[in-house]
């Protein structure tokens, strides 16, 4: 199997298993590009996606380090977690990195930490469409598990439609 590791002639691409990335776009462009390496065509299920720097500062810590941080996985968006996972089953690598789901089975004081972060952010003046779906879902998650009053966690819901 196939790791991670710079190559190609450009020097664009990086192996990603079965994959190459396209690491010259992920740096300068926040742009998630995978392609298969004999044809340099794009891998139908993995489309070029623009990530946030979270995502890319893991995927570059992932690319020189070759494991997975956990610290870093944890900053991911709920949403780029599903593009990880995807990613990583997809290229082959779910057993060479040994990757654990973190997403939204994380521990509750990993995301009562996650949900601080995202209303700082929000406070900070950050209208995201994304940043505001992972805090309704985290709302949802907490008034699920009894962790706030249910009239305050559908207030705050509604806030933020």
């Amino acid at each position: 199997m196939k790791g991670i590791e710079k190559q190609t002639k450009t020097g664009r691409y990086v192996e990603f298993g079965k994959f190459i990335l396209n690491y010259y776009q992920l740096e300068n462009n926040n742009i998630l590009l995978i392609k298969y390496p004999k044809t340099l065509g794009p891998v139908p299920k993995l489309r070029s996606t623009i990530i946030s720097d979270n995502f890319k500062f893991f995927l570059q810590d992932l690319i020189n380090s070759q494991k997975i941080n956990i610290d870093l996985q944890k900053e991911i968006s709920t949403e780029e977690i599903k593009i990880l996972e995807k990613l990583i089953n997809l290229s082959g690598l779910s057993q060479y990195l040994k990757y654990k789901k973190i997403g939204f089975d994380r521990n509750i004081q990993d995301t009562i930490q996650r949900f601080e972060v995202l209303k700082g952010g929000l406070l900070a003046g950050n209208q995201s469409i994304e940043l505001k779906e992972e805090l309704s879902k985290i709302l949802q998650l907490f008034l699920n598990k009894n962790i706030i009053d249910s009239e305050a966690g559908f207030e705050l819901i509604e806030i933020l439609k």
